[in-house]
């Protein structure tokens, strides 16, 4: 939302564009933890690959956040395509395909969590994925409807969901 409501009308405000990028890294830290934690719920083989994606995807995430804004504050021009996360692989791709995975799990009753919030992991894991490869393709329309889905909507729902059922 920083990046969309402060940064991208404004690429000249670099403040809002470091703090939109250490969200980027902190929310990919905290995926590290939250990954595990609802993967932890899956029962067989699926928890393990959930957690390594989960944890990869996090760190990977965190990097880019990392480098951008250490860029930002340092008056370091950026690449177009950014070396530690190209066009949101590990954002919105790798981030997609594990929700979606989660969800199927869920939803297949391999886990102990709700079955409803595994079809809330597929539709968010769906869209982004869908936002990914808009970014790939730079289809603007495309970006602001996922993008905003994924990051007002779908994800906040999910991360908030999985932490009440993860609290107990």
């Amino acid at each position: 939302m920083v990046f969309l409501g402060f940064v991208r009308n404004h690429p000249e405000n670099t403040q809002a564009a470091a703090l939109a990028s250490a969200l980027i890294a902190g929310g990919g830290l905290a995926a590290t933890i939250a990954t595990t934690s609802a993967a932890a719920r899956i029962g067989g083989d699926a928890r393990w690959w959930l957690t390594a994606l989960g944890v990869g995807y996090g760190l990977l995430s965190a990097a880019h956040g990392t480098f951008e804004a250490i860029a930002i504050e340092q008056s370091v021009a950026l690449p177009a395509i950014s070396p530690t996360d190209p066009r949101g692989l590990a954002t919105f791709g790798l981030a997609g395909l594990w929700a979606f995975t989660l969800g199927l799990e869920t939803v297949a009753g391999n886990g102990a969590l709700p079955r409803n919030l595994g079809w809330l992991a597929i539709v968010a894991g769906l869209d982004l994925i869908v936002l990914f490869f808009a970014t790939v393709a730079a289809y603007e329309g495309l970006i602001l409807v996922s993008g905003g889905l994924a990051s007002v909507i779908l994800v906040p729902a999910f991360w908030i969901w999985t932490g009440r059922v993860l609290r107990g």
